[in-house]
């Protein structure tokens, strides 16, 4: 008996047997089952088989979550007799769920459950992107020196990660839209008008005389390029409009008007509101902890920043304080908040992605966690750890914000000096170039982060189900 066949009998055993299943269906994850009896089913046993990823219950369904090979096991089930219905839409859960108050719980739920379902599907992208950069790193000028800088071999490896980073507004868009069941493609072609060419030119324009509106609604010129939070938020308003459009239109001008008359709200509301939103949170951001160093609680303002580095990356906004932080690098040569709080995070999130790399059982999951700690640790690439791991699992960030307030603090406290912004294995290289004190307190406070992340991360930052692979 395959491996397959085994785990297609065990779970039919496990919720009773074919005679308690009036019917089957799956879709990308799941198996679902609708039950004639749902007491003789044995949640522990299901929850238990090897090769079981988690249970459900949504709308009269009993979902057995196996992962990717779930088509297999479906058919091994149904060629044991069972009624089967095929595959169905991933999205049904939303229209099978009781709907249960707003309470600020339930909204936050919503919030990081659009995000997970969002970008979980960007991680194959983001870790191919992600593995490129790493092998330039380990076979480039600042590792191996096998290729020089300008050679074929790393510009390919550079082009395939700023392929996958540089176009991410329009695959999130496409996976975003299908999550809230609208039109995939009108999602990614929101992506798309984001990082048009055109537009984007006017975003780097210095001396341009031209007056960007949306039907005379000046609009900022920003660029959106490697973001997410600005295409997210344009494509959940979308969505609603949409429905409202296929909804309101006739049936036999529905196709050609509907996606029409969305673009023709979405524009304003997309480029003028929406998109900018965490550009203009990201600025804001930036003056107040630019403020707050120079004041005497400096120190905190490098602690807040070590710890929520991730969060503003996700969001986008470490633009703003990125580019004020490097304006004044190009001036003194040297940062003592926002860059270094940085680079002390990437080790941060190196201690997370190591811990639960040892923590997770499943076989799967443990794979991607070790793709995920090698490309964050030698390339210093973090998206596909904060995509994989601290939007899939969230109490991750628990072991991330812990670790980079140590971090922070120490460096602020000792006055750590970065003198090289650099990411990766090398990047505790960026605090040599003054005093020896300098370095080494660089490197404790460096540690000292990683070994506070790994720590609280190993002992708070996983559930028991999703340890055992069940989530």
């Amino acid at each position: 008996m395959s491996d397959t066949q085994k785990l297609a009998s065990e779970v039919l055993e496990a919720v009773g047997g074919s005679a308690n299943v009036s019917n089957l269906a799956h879709c990308m994850t799941r198996l679902r089952f609708t039950l004639k009896d749902e007491a003789k089913a044995d949640d522990e046993k299901v929850k238990g088989i090897d090769g079981v990823l988690g249970l459900a219950k949504s709308g009269g369904q009993y979902q057995v979550v196996i992962g990717p090979k779930v088509p297999e096991v479906y058919d091994a089930i149904a060629a044991q007799g069972v009624a089967a219905a095929g595959s169905v839409d991933e999205n049904l859960d939303s229209d099978l769920t009781e709907k249960q108050p707003l309470t600020p719980k339930r909204v936050g739920e919503n919030i990081l459950n659009f995000l997970s379902n969002s970008v979980v599907p960007l991680i194959p992208v983001l870790i191919t992107g992600a593995l490129f950069k790493t092998v330039a790193a380990v076979f480039g000028s600042t590792m191996l020196g096998v290729f020089p800088d300008d050679s074929p071999f790393i510009f390919v490896c550079n082009q395939v990660y700023n392929a996958a980073f540089y176009f991410l507004p329009i695959v999130a868009g496409f996976t975003s839209a299908k999550y809230m069941k609208a039109n995939p493609v009108l999602g990614a072609l929101m992506g798309a008008i984001l990082i048009e060419p055109n537009f984007l030119a006017l975003s780097s324009a210095t001396d341009s005389t031209f007056a960007y509106s949306v039907y005379g609604i000046p609009a900022p010129t920003l660029n959106y390029a490697n973001t997410l939070i600005p295409v997210l938020l344009s494509v959940w308003v979308m969505s609603y409009v949409q429905r409202f459009f296929d909804r309101k239109l006739p049936e036999q001008v529905r196709t050609v008007f509907a996606p029409f008359f969305t673009f023709v709200v979405m524009l304003p509301v997309a480029l003028c509101v929406l998109a900018p939103l965490g550009n203009y949170l990201g600025v804001g951001l930036a003056a107040f902890l630019e403020w707050l160093g120079a004041t005497p609680l400096g120190f905190l303002a490098v602690t807040i920043i070590a710890a929520t580095w991730p969060i503003l990356v996700m969001t986008g906004m470490h633009v703003g304080l990125a580019a004020i932080a490097l304006a004044q690098f190009a001036q003194t040569g040297q940062d003592t908040m926002v860059l270094m709080a940085a680079n002390i995070q990437n080790f941060v999130a190196t201690g997370v992605a190591l811990a639960v790399w040892l923590r997770l059982k499943d076989k799967d999951q443990k794979n991607l966690a070790f793709g995920y700690f090698i490309t964050q640790f030698v390339g210093g690439v973090g998206e596909p750890l904060l995509y994989g791991v601290f939007l899939r699992y969230k109490r991750p960030w628990i072991g991330s914000i812990a670790g980079g307030a140590a971090a922070g603090l120490y460096g602020a406290l000792t006055h750590v000096v970065l003198y090289a912004p650099t990411t990766g294995i090398f990047a505790t290289l960026g605090f040599a170039g003054g005093s020896t004190a300098n370095f080494v307190n660089g490197i404790i406070g460096t540690v000292l982060g990683v070994v506070v992340a790994f720590v609280v991360t190993w002992f708070f930052g996983l559930s028991k189900d999703a340890i055992e692979g069940r989530m």
